[in-house]
């Protein structure tokens, strides 16, 4: 705890001496009821639900979510959520899902040695780092699914708010989401014109240059136009080549909306959004050489140079450049009728196109250990129809059904010509070392669910919540270890599975081994079905005060992964994964509402989790191999608690914590290294036990027509590992950052200037540890950063 003081200290001290500072805003839940620092892509309140109510001069205001498909005030809703604003969001430097730790304790972002990100919430994840790794956290825009993690990048753009649901949310939200769902709520066209634009400058040479202009084009349309660019230069170095530098930042962002009403009764909202993303792959950095096969290990990989203390250092292959080429396209149209005056008929549908090339390089040395070209497409295609109504002032019902449709294809190209695992088919089979393997994967998902909810008020203070899901998926899947590029692969395999050099044919199709060793394309499919629930019973004896109790049941569809396999085993499918939560809490408001308190305690029964695993298999000549798995038993215990102060007009004080206590049953597997362990008692991979936030924001004249502002934020979060067996090469220490900004500007926010500067104490952090191949590695948080942001609103 001494940490979370020290951080207290430097945010307070910060804000005293009036230094530039950057903060979360209003984390959990809450929004000052000061003026908002509206970004380029955040217009003035529109008359969407979702705008804040009931605030005093001094008092906190409240936001009103939509997180029950119902739009109500976020202290009314029996369950942990976090809500933020857009303009809470651009203050933060939040530009995607991977930064929402800063302002969510117990979220967690863990990038994956293959770029695919991974969410967790309260240590419920699911690393894998295919583009078909299905979440247990899904991402939402305006409620349509980003079904796969490597389609949420675009999401935190000209946003409303976004609100983050804690717990198991199958229920209204739909499969996978055994962890929690983020939606992100976009800024809806006005019913006045109104534009505005960003330009910003910082270090690394990054800049950002972002705008939108809304309005009516009639007296039943209105429409919204934003785009954002954000580029910067390289900001990493070559540990092996000095003058060779990396992580330049090429990402832009673009959508269109419009809204309509089509008589009293019917209202549409269409909706586009894109990204093209050709910015640089982060480098990794070495933190230790463990050959596979230490009598095969390329003596060169051993001279290669460890990284510990400097996040701008890191290494890729000589002559290379990692690097993506990305692009993605949705469309998503909602149309709601209202059938009486109570009851209401809601259509969504949402059609997403992502494609992907990168060249990436995990493996942090100058040497071709793991070299991947990574391509792949993502075709999803999503649509729900459901019908909700009002029973009396307190109670709702809502009855609907969903239907998921997604093709994914992916083809790795791997190339480790460096690496000791297949070093031996020049020692034993006289063979040139098998260069590039491509690795295909082919997989079709399709689910269909049907659900129902009842919110009933027993009395006017007690009201009772009960719901019901049932999903039936499919998952369809190819998978393929084809013949390296210069063919010794099949060649060596054909000896191994028959002392016979052509016994796999001059240039199979996949060169995996079936159990009677002979190679076999893979084809399987797992179709499962599961029922999701949520029981609960909420009392609200006014309107400052919620107490909660809940029981509910989520599941996560099973897996294929996609790596490279020698034997058929590897493709064998994780079955699906149960979790039932039990939360009890609280969300109270008090002393003129200048004070609000949240808080929860948690129990999770986890069964059949998901993880990635280890396999050794016979004959040994690879070493240990990746493997999904099934942990059997495990459970997660822990509690959150959330404090926003308001005690004068203009200053916000805002305090959240997470304890996860998470443990793993009885459960026996390779750890990354090849050991056998037993794993009982361990936590969860990438689940530090505590998070936290600390935030400080205060607004002020200077004259009649000047306004300044002064902020500042800490966040940060206690040890874990990145892998199971808790190896201390792959430990990741605890940290805490802080941010700060200073401004000044209209008091309307017609312009404003701002000031900022994003882990300033240059706090050396990494994020995610891994073993592969023949080596352990990291990936570094950024370096301090600085700049400064002019905006203009009309």
């Amino acid at each position: 705890m001494k940490s979370i003081y020290r951080a207290a200290s430097a945010s307070v001290s910060a804000f005293a001496i009036g230094a530039a500072l950057v903060t979360a805003g209003s984390a959990q839940a809450q929004v000052a009821a000061a003026p908002a620092q509206t970004p380029a892509t955040q217009a003035p309140a529109t008359k969407a639900p979702a705008t804040q109510a009931d605030a005093s001069a001094q008092g906190i205001a409240e936001i009103v979510v939509t997180a029950t498909k119902h739009a109500e005030s976020i202290n009314r809703v029996p369950m942990s959520i976090t809500a933020a604003s857009g303009n809470d969001l651009a203050a933060a430097g939040i530009r995607s899902a991977d930064d929402l730790g800063k302002i969510v304790p117990g979220f967690t972002f863990t990038q994956s040695a293959y770029s695919t990100p991974v969410y967790s919430l309260r240590g419920v994840g699911f690393y894998n780092y295919d583009i078909a790794s299905t979440p247990t956290v899904t991402v939402y825009q305006d409620e349509a699914p980003l079904p796969l993690s490597a389609m949420t990048r675009s999401a935190s753009f000209d946003l409303e708010r976004v609100e983050v649901l804690k717990g198991p949310q199958g229920l209204l939200f739909g499969s996978n989401s055994t962890g929690g769902a983020v939606n992100y709520i976009a800024a809806r066209p006005t019913s006045d014109l109104h534009a505005g634009v960003d330009a910003g400058f910082g270090r690394f040479n990054a800049w950002e240059l972002g705008g939108y202009v809304s309005g009516p084009i009639s007296d039943n349309v209105r429409v919204r136009l934003a785009a954002r660019h954000e580029g910067s230069g390289d900001w990493q170095t070559s540990a092996t080549r000095p003058g060779d530098h990396i992580g330049a930042r090429d990402f832009t962002q673009l959508r269109g909306l419009l809204d309509f009403n089509a008589g009293d009764r019917l209202t549409g909202k269409l909706s586009f959004n894109a990204f093209w993303d050709k910015s640089d792959v982060q480098a990794a950095q070495l933190i230790q050489v463990n050959p596979l096969l230490p009598a095969f290990a390329n003596p060169v990989l051993a001279a290669q140079p460890l990284v510990t203390s400097n996040a701008r250092i890191g290494d890729w292959t000589t002559g290379t450049h990692p690097r993506r080429d990305d692009r993605q396209w949705q469309v998503t149209a909602r149309f709601d009728y209202k059938l009486t005056d109570t009851v209401t008929a809601t259509s969504l549908s949402s059609y997403a196109q992502y494609r992907q090339f990168d060249i990436l390089d995990p493996d942090a040395t100058a040497l071709v250990v793991a070299d991947t070209t990574d391509s792949g497409s993502i075709d999803a295609f999503f649509q729900e129809l459901r019908v909700s109504g009002e029973l009396g002032n307190k109670s709702r019902w809502i009855i609907g059904g969903n239907y998921e449709n997604n093709k994914v294809h992916e083809i790795q190209s791997l190339d480790s010509s460096d690496a000791s695992g297949f070093a031996p088919f020049a020692a034993f089979f006289d063979l040139p070392v098998p260069d590039a393997i491509p690795i295909t994967s082919d997989q079709h998902f399709e689910n269909y669910a049907a659900y129902a909810n009842l919110d009933l008020a027993l009395t006017g203070t007690i009201t009772a919540h009960g719901g019901l899901r049932y999903t039936n998926s499919s998952d369809t899947f190819t998978g393929c270890t084809g013949n390296s590029a210069n063919g010794s692969l099949a060649i060596g395999l054909g000896i191994l599975s028959q002392n016979n050099p052509a016994a796999l044919g001059p240039n199979p199709a996949c060169t995996q081994l079936d159990s009677n060793l002979q190679p076999a394309t893979t084809h399987n499919k797992l179709s499962q079905d599961n029922l999701s629930w949520r029981v609960g019973l909420d009392y609200q004896p006014d309107t400052s005060t919620l107490v909660y109790v809940t029981v509910s049941r989520g599941f996560k569809g099973g897996a294929f992964p996609l790596i490279p396999a020698s034997s058929v085993t590897q493709y064998t499918p994780v079955t699906q994964e149960k979790l039932t939560a039990y939360e009890a809490g609280f969300k109270v408001t008090f002393l003129n509402r200048m004070v609000h308190v949240d808080g929860a305690v948690f129990h999770y029964d986890y069964r059949d989790k998901q993880t990635l695993g280890s396999v050794v298999l016979t004959p040994n000549i690879f070493g240990p191999l990746n493997l999904l798995v099934n942990i059997p038993r495990s459970k997660v215990t822990g509690a959150e608690l959330q404090v926003v102060v308001r005690p004068v007009t203009g200053l916000t004080l805002n305090g959240g914590i997470t304890y996860v206590d998470s443990s793993i049953g009885e459960f026996t597997n390779f750890d990354p290294y090849g050991a056998v362990q037993d794993f009982k008692g361990e936590a969860f991979p990438n689940t530090p036990k505590w998070q936290w936030s600390l935030a400080a924001d205060y607004t002020f004249a200077l004259s009649q027509g000047l306004k300044a502002f002064v902020g500042s934020n800490a966040n940060g979060r206690s040890s874990t590992n990145g892998a199971l067996g808790e190896n201390a090469t792959l430990a990741i220490t605890g940290y805490t950052l802080l941010d700060l900004r200073a401004g000044i500007g209209a008091p309307d926010d017609r312009w404003k200037l701002s000031v900022w500067g994003r882990n300033v104490t240059n706090k050396y952090y990494w994020t995610n540890a891994y073993k592969l191949a023949d080596i352990s590695a990291r990936f570094a948080g950024r370096p301090a950063t600085y700049g400064a942001t002019l905006s203009f609103r009309y």
